[in-house]
């Protein structure tokens, strides 16, 4: 659309000529250079009559109808009006010329398609319960996936459990989902493999126990303890020094490797008060490096490159009784929580040791009786005196000559000492006559195996020995006493 504007030169004189411009449209209608009108829009020009300067499409008599009365109602408006069967949507508003081109008003009106106007939301209720289904499809699929990540991790922590409820420690678990769940895999497996090893520790260590605590015999618990302890602790060389109870003698060491199954003995090892006292002071572990502070008595487990030494003192009625050296080639702390199993290894081995002491105080208080009753009974006569004793040291020569067992030479030695205790029923006039006997005074004699018999029958652990004590006047050809076998 071209608009001009035209006007005299001179107003006075018109035959000066006339000046004519085209004036740009977009600077009428209030817009800029940069607004462009969508393509479907349909524009007019009305001018102050409410005729059409300018249309992009033919005008019904209508529109100007409708226009007019919706012009009178409001400078700028919407309205709706017909032409062949299409609907369109207006709006219009006014140009004010006359401030500065002094014409009348214009009015500017847009109009558009309805059906092209609502053609968007048309086709959006179209498509909506497409769009609807496929987001419902989207979001299952992706909660599929979201919640199959999650399981499948899940499933395999669960397995694994499992796995560590049957006391399988060795499968790890694999997750490789790259976030938390990996994290938290890779932290059962830590774990599990933590407790893989707390187990075996721990089961080692109740096998040693009941091991050492069935063993009665000091030297087998130290053997137990030398040969075993690597199965659960990392060393390079492990010694047991046993100190004298009676604090008579010197102390002993028995030095094995974790490797080795060779125990050496070392005797006469001393340990000096000032030692035992800093020993006590440090009940739990005592650190040792043997470039610097070894103590004299551990000298000999200073060998074959070894450089530090963990020392765990066994105490037994708070009395110190012995000691655990485990020896490092490398000088760094060894683990604390292996030095914990061992130091609860160390109180086991002290009531092992306890429990053998014990044994064997009892032992020596038997033996110690039984040689008491033999020499009470020989000390009845000056003529038997030191008998028993000189008995048992003869048959239990000729015992081991005939190869007996342990058991059966300790129910002998019980039984030579033992095999004339009935005499203490006997007169001591009778066993002090000088002359003969006479056929009642022999029988009397006769008696004391019988007599010795009931005296030992209500100790049950002396049952072997009591057929020694009825039988040991017997002779082969039957005419012994007193039942003539």
């Amino acid at each position: 659309m071209h608009i001009y504007m035209m006007r005299a030169v001179d107003p006075q004189d018109p035959k000066q000529g006339i000046l004519c411009g085209e004036i740009n449209s977009m600077y009428l209608w209030g817009l800029s250079e940069h607004d462009t009108l969508p393509t479907m829009t349909e524009f007019c020009v009305l001018d102050q009559f409410n005729h059409a300067i300018y249309s992009t499409i033919p005008l019904p008599s209508s529109f100007y109808e409708r226009s007019a009365l919706e012009m009178r109602r409001s400078s700028s408006a919407r309205f709706e009006w017909k032409y062949e069967d299409k609907v369109y949507l207006a709006s219009f508003w006014p140009i004010f010329l006359k401030s500065r081109f002094f014409y009348p008003k214009w009015t500017v009106v847009l109009s558009e398609s309805k059906d092209y106007t609502f053609a968007p939301m048309a086709y959006f209720k179209k498509i909506f319960p497409l769009i609807i289904l496929l987001s419902f499809w989207v979001v299952f699929l992706l909660s599929v996936i979201q919640i199959r990540r999650t399981m499948l991790p899940l499933e395999s922590l669960k397995d694994g459990t499992r796995r560590i409820a049957m006391r399988d420690f060795d499968t790890r678990v694999r997750v490789t989902s790259g976030d938390e769940f990996e994290e938290l895999g890779a932290s059962f497996n830590d774990m599990a493999k933590q407790l893989d090893r707390q187990f075996n520790a721990l089961t080692t260590m109740a096998e040693i126990d009941r091991a050492i605590l069935s063993f009665l015999d000091t030297e087998k618990i130290v053997g137990t303890v030398i040969a075993r302890m690597h199965e659960f602790f990392s060393y390079d060389s492990v010694s047991i020094t046993l100190l004298d109870s009676q604090g008579k003698n010197p102390a002993r060491t028995y030095i094995g490797g974790h490797e080795s199954g060779v125990v050496n003995l070392v005797d006469d090892i001393e340990i000096t008060p000032e030692e035992v006292e800093k020993l006590i002071d440090n009940r739990e572990i005592v650190s040792i490096n043997v470039d610097k502070d070894l103590p004299p008595f551990l000298a000999p487990l200073a060998r074959n490159g070894i450089n530090s030494l963990q020392v765990l003192p066994l105490f037994i009625k708070q009395n110190l009784a012995g000691i655990i050296t485990l020896g490092f080639l490398d000088s760094s702390a060894p683990d604390q929580e292996d030095l914990h199993h061992a130091r609860q290894l160390a109180d086991q081995v002290a009531v092992a040791l306890s429990n053998a002491q014990l044994i064997e105080e009892l032992d020596l208080l038997n033996w110690g009786t039984l040689t008491a009753l033999a020499r009470a009974v020989d000390a009845k006569s000056p003529w038997t005196a030191g008998h028993s004793e000189r008995v048992t040291e003869n048959a239990l020569k000729i015992a081991k000559a005939l190869g007996l067992s342990d058991s059966e030479l300790e129910d002998l030695h019980r039984g030579g000492l033992l095999h004339d205790i009935g005499k203490i029923g006997i007169p001591a006039r009778i066993l002090d006559k000088p002359g003969k006997l006479s056929d009642e005074e022999r029988q009397i004699i006769q008696e004391h195996p019988r007599k010795g018999g009931r005296i030992l029958e209500p100790i049950a652990a002396y049952a072997h020995v009591v057929p020694m004590v009825l039988q040991h006047h017997e002779w082969l050809n039957g005419k012994g006493y007193p039942d003539g076998l």
